[in-house]
């Protein structure tokens, strides 16, 4: 990454410089011929050298871009897959606590509602009885405090 990224800035720096002079000439020059014009004689395995860096530069660039791009859709993968994993686990859960509650009231139903020895009658009507007796009976000691 680090080297594909000097490149670049490489080529933005130079890339100026490299407009403003003039158009670029091949000559195929012998051993002890004169060169044509002024500047860099290169044999051709300098050229196959420099193509070569040229390419293995761009081939590495795009690996690296390949390789960042599937590393982050492997971690965003990751992350959607432990969330919807979770969000599968919590609905078991809650199912499982709504199926259970469910159960317990319809048993605590069953149970109030199937009740075979209902005696709330005699219940009221020995409250009212005591409640009777105890009223006379306080009645009459008050009475016979007053005497």
């Amino acid at each position: 990454m680090k080297k594909a990224s000097l490149f670049i800035i490489f080529f933005f720096v130079f890339s100026p410089l490299a407009g403003a002079q003039e158009s670029p000439k091949v000559v195929t020059v012998q051993e002890g011929q004169i060169a044509p014009f002024a500047g860099t004689l290169l044999n051709p395995a300098a050229v196959a050298h420099t193509i070569a860096e040229k390419e293995n530069l761009t081939s590495q660039c795009k690996l690296t871009t390949e390789y960042t791009e599937q590393r982050e859709k492997a971690k965003c993968d990751l992350l959607v897959n432990t969330a919807s994993a979770r969000l599968d686990a919590s609905q078991t859960v809650l199912d499982t606590i709504l199926a259970i509650k469910d159960e317990e009231i319809k048993r605590l139903n069953e149970i109030a509602l199937d009740q075979p020895n209902k005696y709330n009658h005699w219940w009221f009507a020995g409250g009212v009885v005591t409640g009777i007796v105890t009223s006379v009976v306080i009645f009459y000691a008050s009475v016979q405090v007053a005497k």
